[in-house]
């Protein structure tokens, strides 16, 4: 049984969930206050996703997802290749380190979080950082230009990763917009959307959307 602590809409969360889900097991999500001393004992940078599987406690979702697919899902989402395992790790990197963080907090979390809290997005800021995302979008688009999969050939977590990100994207205007304009990535998103796991993991949003 995996117990994910977490924030009640987290794309972070839905990427542990979604692997979950693709390993067979049976999860339940709480959701949490990250900045309790609660969660301080789960994650001491007081962050979620944190979890705890059959009494191993864990944080880092890039770490907590190896681990599950390794231990419960016989490495399914890893590729054997070096090379493709490589790659695997270069584009969950680039997920966490470039695409999450610009299109969350400038785009994502502005147009669909913020009006539900009752505030107005901060539009120059939106402004600002479009061509930044659509130039990590075209990134995304040359990669899956030559190759069915991010790693490669096979559907891996990096998949996971990314299309949890840009699945929030393409919820905003501005970024159906920007994918009307990568049809290779468009293409993925269509066939990695349709997996069972991620059909399970949809975001309220999203059923709304029909994204």
């Amino acid at each position: 049984m995996l117990t994910i602590y977490v924030a009640k809409i987290s794309t972070y969360g839905r990427i542990v969930a979604t692997v979950a889900e693709e390993a067979g097991i049976a999860h339940e999500t709480i959701p949490t206050d990250s900045k309790t001393e609660e969660h301080r004992a789960r994650h001491p940078f007081m962050k979620t996703p944190a979890v705890e599987i059959d009494g191993v406690a864990m944080y880092e979702s890039s770490a907590i997802c190896p681990y599950i697919d390794d231990v419960y899902n016989g490495g399914a989402l890893q590729p054997d290749d070096p090379l493709e395992r490589a790659r695997m790790r270069q584009w969950m990197a680039v997920n966490d380190h470039y695409v999450f963080p610009l299109t969350e907090e400038r785009l994502t979390l502005p147009r669909l979080v913020v009006p539900m809290m009752g505030r107005a997005p901060r539009e120059d800021l939106i402004r600002e950082a479009l061509p930044a995302i659509r130039y990590y979008l075209q990134v995304v688009e040359d990669r899956l230009s030559e190759v069915p999969y991010l790693a490669g050939p096979s559907f891996s977590l990096a998949d996971i990763f990314m299309y949890c990100t840009l699945v929030g994207v393409a919820l905003t205007d501005e970024g159906r917009a920007m994918l009307a304009e990568t049809p290779s990535l468009t293409r993925w998103m269509d066939v990695v959307g349709a997996r069972p796991s991620l059909q399970a993991t949809r975001w309220p949003l999203e059923m709304q959307a029909g994204v």
